[in-house]
């Protein structure tokens, strides 16, 4: 297996080196959530500039590397609990920067702290992408997953109706999988130090829940994390005699089969 897609990875954080290392290990394509920039924003207008930054030049600088790059737009959850600035930056989000190019989804949105703050523009983004039938890529929280997950559960089933094929939970661990794959949810699986999967825990939930609707990604950013996650859990699957076939599905062609629901999502393996 040398084809890979990493489906979730903060490029604005990481120097051109990761680029150069994440094309030899043979990642082609990746797709970049929003997130916080390491520090309060202070305007409306460092939303714009970020999400600009994204679609141009950081598209740019993953192409000059031969990878295919995309975008997810929001509003953080680690942003959510600002007023009114989190309220205020979804006008301009959905007048100006959901149908750019490259723009394949409305995420990461979700929980950090699991408040009510977080959830109101959570609901708030979940509506936007459904009123534009849009894809959209859910963050659960770095602790208490389970709650999170059983809170998003709620969502789904007493809010307005969301395409459940167009939602990606992402962060999944061993105690919420089976729940995101039994609402009928795409699954991420985030291979990154202290508060998500290893590389060893990313195997054994493969090889009792099988490939279907999982994904692998590094969700690589500011902290310690390893933007070559993907091809190193790969490495690990195939040395636990997963097969080649299950390995190509949540390394590569499920975050395909997912993205490629988005009209701008316009690379073909």
């Amino acid at each position: 297996m040398t084809r890979f897609f990493d489906p979730h990875i903060h490029m604005y954080s990481r120097t051109t080196d990761d680029y150069a290392a994440m094309a030899k290990a043979g990642i082609e394509v990746i797709v970049q959530p929003s997130f916080w920039l390491g520090s309060p924003r202070t305007s409306v207008g460092t939303f714009e500039d970020y999400w600009e930054h994204m679609i141009t030049f950081e598209t740019k600088r993953a192409k000059d590397f031969g990878i295919e790059h995309f975008v997810c737009i929001s509003v953080n959850p680690k942003e959510a609990t600002s007023r009114p600035l989190a309220i205020d930056a979804l006008g301009p989000m959905k007048q100006k920067y959901l149908d750019r190019e490259n723009v394949v989804a409305i995420g990461e949105l979700g929980y950090n702290l699991i408040n009510d703050s977080e959830e109101e523009v959570f609901v708030k983004q979940m509506e936007i992408a459904t009123s534009k039938d849009m894809l959209t890529m859910v963050h659960l929280p770095h602790n208490n997953k389970v709650e999170g997950m059983n809170r998003i559960e709620k969502i789904l089933k007493n809010g307005p109706k969301h395409k459940r094929e167009k939602l990606l939970i992402d962060h999944n661990i061993e105690e919420t999988i089976g729940k995101t794959l039994e609402l009928g949810l795409w699954a991420g699986l985030s291979v990154y130090p202290v508060t998500k999967l290893s590389p060893e825990r990313a195997a054994r939930i493969i090889q009792k829940h099988g490939s279907d609707h999982i994904m692998i990604n590094s969700a690589a950013d500011w902290g310690v994390s390893d933007p070559l996650s993907v091809p190193l859990t790969a490495q690990k699957m195939k040395s636990e005699g997963i097969s080649s076939t299950d390995i190509e599905k949540t390394c590569f062609y499920n975050a395909y089969d997912f993205f490629k629901q988005s009209p701008r999502f316009t690379w073909k393996p």
